[in-house]
């Protein structure tokens, strides 16, 4: 069993995702403005994230 992360190094990695999540949603975004519908990319990055999310969660009760 290896010893729990330093709190800087979770607070590093909270906003590293947070950072990537924001890349998703925007870049989503941006792709689908190339084709006049900005919102529907929100809508696909938020729920590509969403899905990570809950994929993130699953994998890690498995693991216990």
């Amino acid at each position: 069993m290896s010893a729990p992360a330093p709190p800087a190094q979770k607070l590093l990695a909270a906003f590293l995702t947070v950072m990537l999540f924001a890349l998703v949603i925007f870049g989503l975004g941006a792709a689908f403005d190339s084709f006049g519908h900005r919102g529907w990319g929100y809508v696909v990055g938020i729920s590509c994230c969403i899905i990570m999310v809950i994929a993130g969660l699953a994998a890690a009760r498995r693991d216990r």
